[in-house]
């Protein structure tokens, strides 16, 4: 339990905030976001669940930038590489 109130203006309060990137980093992230899920063993219909639905902002960004092919192609081709059905 806080000893104190928490000020509105808190300077260690956490902050999110969307970083510019290098070219190519939301093509790497995808392909190491895919490539993880798939090594778990989740099937392509399960991993495109985390592009389509924008609870999941960071593959949802992802599925808007890039497109609905572009997330399918790379599920697919990541699943292929290691052996997901």
């Amino acid at each position: 339990m806080a000893e104190k109130r928490f000020e509105d203006d808190d300077p260690m309060e956490l902050v999110g905030m969307v970083m510019p990137g290098e070219p190519g980093q939301l093509e790497a992230m995808a392909e190491a976001l895919v490539d993880e899920y798939a090594r778990l063993g989740w099937d392509e219909k399960r991993i495109l669940t985390l592009f389509v639905n924008p609870f999941f902002l960071a593959t949802h960004r992802i599925y808007r930038q890039k497109g609905e092919a572009y997330v399918r192609e790379l599920i697919s081709k990541t699943c292929a590489k290691w052996r997901v059905d």
